[in-house]
């Protein structure tokens, strides 16, 4: 006999939309038993809030994210708001969501010409590039594929992508970037001569902003220049979704290219995401939670109110531990031969900044894994043992669970990814808004090695301006709890082992990597009191600025004005003051060319490193500290409030005064730092008015050193008539602006000793060589170890008396470090 369903399921036809509910009525795999305590939290708070445009849902990694942003979409399903499309960041993670949903019992496709996904029936799983590219299959400038509702899954990870396809590249050689720096090559010569050369060397360093005055007012020939080629390889997948939005891009060269991108992202170019009813954004770890309103155009009201689970226990066991804030005498040599010891029995992953990072580790790396092998380097750790494996710049989007990674090293500090972004880091050098982005990184890269509440892993993070940067009062509050939570019982370990050898901290970390019943405790204990943190993270300023952004593109200049100068009003920290001005004046120069330029004028006077107007930026001579050089040491060394502290701050800055293709404007940085930590008068002329030497110190007693820095000439042979050039007219420029009573030592920072047979350098030109920047470093480090050992950063006497000695006098610095030309 057979029954009649169609009485039994009478009156319970109507589908069912709270995602609890539909989790009960699925066909799931035997391993769903039921909804995890944070994945309840979070389906019951998104539900109530549900019909928001957007909504943020934060879960530290292997809390189930996958299972609730599918729920969340067939809730959508249900209620009729349809189709429903999941993104992840890559193609690998495409095939295990729709595993997920499989197993789960939800209908899922990764073909968007699916009926069932047409007709809501099913939900789309597509990576980030398919949703949001110049040939979009749902559309550009039109609908093509509607979307009622999408999951944007790892939004910090998709980032890049969605970047990389609002911006315009081209390289040296090809017709838009020969063009349009023949188009500019006077404004940017106007910006700074010396680093226009650069450009036109293509020196990787280098990076020159065209002036918005000068981008503007050449829009006609701008725009012929880029549609003539927008067919061409380089432009054909990014011109239309920035062909409408020229006129508000800046234009940067650098290294042999250029990049030529809008501050914030017309997203509306892709109406089927603009106009999609719900919009979710689900993330692990977005310290800033601004590059949604930015990059996605969320609205700031609700991404300020992210969901969270009440309890922060989904996230699996870490100690995270700075070795060099334990001990600051420990090298990164001794660090690097414990961690490859511990490679001999568990798998080790390092992830580093750079290919010339990953050099360091390479005579002890089993692997070294880039963009194109990362995959089957990941494969072999999941299934076995591989020892220490090296990923350059990777800090997001893989997986490393279990076994696959035991012992993690973030290794330095992360590098920015394009011109755009280096630049705006160099304007920002030293600001909360620069240091939000490297801790959402590293918080990132520290997500790699636990993957589940079940998963442990020991973080180690390593290297001198890594430390520095963490070991700011600032930068644990911009932490996840839980990541907080575990960082600060990490400090608490750290105490105990203060001072202590690297011996006595291996037996330490076995408590993690052995799963030491106390130590698991302590851990849970940590992560499930940590005081849950409120709100999202939002700058402001920027949804200010984004607010003005839109306004200009529908030609409202006067709402614009108002909104930025809203934002620069809020700002208290000088430089991003500056720097909001700055963008301000750009709106400004739209409609009254001569307010913007006393905007830009005060702006840098905020910001030295910003745009110099058309009127150039005026030079103002530096003077040594009237207080003598050991008085004015104490004073800069005032800011440290133990020894400790002042260990962490010199490692980092010997970090960067360091030679390297990579790093020749940290260098700069570096040296005019040194220059006041030493008690110098100290400037950047060159960075701040755009003509000048590298560096300028006074030393007192109207004695000055004019510094031309060349780190990165680690692979020349000899000094290059380019550079020896550079150094003679920096002398001149030092006769122009000193009159006849104060006297320079012209000396160059560079490898080698001898000048090229065509070169004609200065007779009274002095050069720190590899030998003589080791003795500064090594003078430097024991200089700052003695005081901070005695405690004499705090005594002038004291602080003179280690001068003297360490030969870091000012009488006494020339002949420590520099030779004379052509010295072996």
């Amino acid at each position: 006999m057979s029954l009649d369903f169609g009485i039994l399921n009478a009156g319970t036809t109507a589908k069912q939309i709270d995602p609890r509910k539909i989790f009960t009525t699925l066909k799931r795999h035997a391993r769903f038993k039921r909804p995890l305590d944070e994945q309840a939290d979070v389906l019951d708070a998104w539900f109530e809030r549900r019909a928001a445009k957007d909504l943020t849902i934060k879960m530290n990694t292997g809390g189930g994210k996958t299972v609730v942003g599918l729920l969340s979409l067939q809730s959508s399903l249900n209620e009729n708001v349809k189709p429903a499309v999941y993104i992840t960041p890559d193609n690998f993670l495409v095939s295990q969501v729709i595993a997920e949903a499989s197993d789960l019992g939800i209908a899922a496709t990764d073909d968007e010409k699916d009926p069932d996904f047409l007709a809501g029936r099913s939900i789309l799983v597509a990576n980030i590039h398919k949703l949001i590219n110049g040939r979009t299959v749902f559309g550009v400038g039109e609908r093509k594929i509607p979307i009622g509702v999408v999951v944007i899954d790892d939004a910090h990870a998709s980032l890049s992508s969605v970047n990389d396809q609002f911006c315009l590249k081209s390289k040296a050689g090809s017709p838009v970037y020969d063009g349009l720096l023949a188009l500019f090559e006077e404004d940017l010569k106007a910006q700074s001569p010396t680093t226009l050369l650069d450009v036109k060397a293509e020196d990787p360093n280098a990076v020159l902003t065209v002036p918005y005055w000068a981008w503007q007012a050449h829009q006609d020939d701008v725009l012929g220049i880029l549609h003539a080629n927008r067919n061409g390889k380089e432009l054909e997948w990014n011109w239309p979704l920035l062909s409408e939005a020229i006129p508000l891009c800046t234009c940067i060269f650098g290294g042999g290219r250029l990049e030529i991108a809008p501050r914030f992202l017309p997203i509306d170019r892709i109406p089927s995401f603009a106009s999609a009813q719900r919009r979710i954004y689900m993330t692990a770890t977005l310290a800033d939670d601004t590059i949604l309103v930015s990059h996605f155009q969320a609205d700031p009201k609700e991404i300020a109110k992210p969901i969270r689970p009440k309890g922060g226990g989904d996230i699996g066991d870490r100690m995270i531990l700075a070795p060099q804030e334990i001990n600051p005498e420990y090298t990164v040599e001794e660090i690097k031969a414990m961690v490859s010891s511990i490679a001999d029995d568990l798998n080790v992953v390092i992830i580093v900044p750079s290919k010339s990072r990953a050099s360091f580790w390479k005579d002890v790396a089993h692997q070294i894994l880039d963009k194109d092998n990362i995959q089957q380097g990941v494969e072999k750790l999941k299934n076995g043992h591989v020892g220490l494996s090296v990923l350059i710049n990777k800090y997001d989007g893989i997986d490393l669970p279990g076994e696959a990674c035991e012992l993690l090293v973030i290794d330095g500090l992360p590098e920015v990814y394009g011109l755009s972004e280096r630049s705006e880091m160099l304007l920002l050098d030293g600001t909360r808004k620069q240091l939000v982005r490297q801790i959402q990184r590293i918080e990132q890269g520290m997500g790699r090695g636990v993957r589940s509440s079940d998963d442990h892993c020991v973080v180690l993070l390593l290297g001198g301006k890594l430390t520095q940067r963490l070991h700011q009062p600032e930068a644990e509050d911009m932490f996840s709890a839980a990541t907080r939570a575990q960082i600060t019982l990490g400090k608490a370990v750290a105490e105990q082992v203060r001072g202590k050898s690297l011996a006595d901290l291996e037996p330490i970390l076995d408590l993690c990597l052995e799963q030491n019943d106390d130590w698991v405790q302590a851990g849970r204990n940590a992560v499930v009191n940590a005081l849950p943190i409120e709100g999202g993270h939002l700058d402001g300023h920027q949804v200010k600025m984004r607010e003005a952004f839109d306004a200009v593109r529908i030609s409202r200049y006067d709402l614009a004005i108002d909104k930025a100068q809203e934002a620069v009003n809020s700002a208290t920290d000088p430089q991003e003051k500056g720097f909001l001005k700055q963008q301000l004046a750009e709106i400004t120069n739209f409609i009254d060319a001569a307010k913007a330029q006393e905007l830009q004028l005060s702006a840098l006077s905020l910001n030295s490193r910003l745009l110099k107007p058309i009127a150039g930026a005026t030079y103002t001579k530096l003077n040594a500290p009237p207080s003598g050089q050991s008085s004015a040491a104490v004073a800069y060394m005032g800011k440290f409030l133990e020894g400790n502290d002042l260990i962490i701050w010199v490692n980092g800055l010997l970090d960067d005064l360091d030679w390297g293709e990579e790093g020749s404007k940290r260098f700069e940085a570096a040296m005019k730092d040194l220059g006041k930590f030493l008690g110098f008068g100290s400037q950047r002329p060159e960075d701040e008015v755009g003509r000048g030497p590298d560096n300028l110190w006074a030393l007192g007693g109207l004695k000055y050193l004019v510094i031309e820095c060349k780190s990165g000439a680690v692979q020349a042979d000899k000094i290059s008539k380019g550079d020896a050039n550079q150094l003679n007219g920096s002398i001149v420029w030092f006769g122009e602006k000193y009159d006849k009573s104060c006297t320079a030592t012209p000396i160059m920072v560079h490898p080698k000793t001898v000048f090229e047979h065509a070169a004609s350098p200065h007779s009274d030109i002095r050069i720190v060589n590899s030998a003589g920047l080791k003795r500064l470093r090594d003078a430097v480090r024991a200089y700052s170890i003695s005081l901070a050992t005695s405690g004499g950063f705090k005594d002038p006497a004291e602080a003179a008396k280690q001068l003297s000695h360490h030969k870091l006098a000012a009488t006494e610095i020339v002949g420590l470090c520099t030779v004379s030309q052509g010295a072996k």
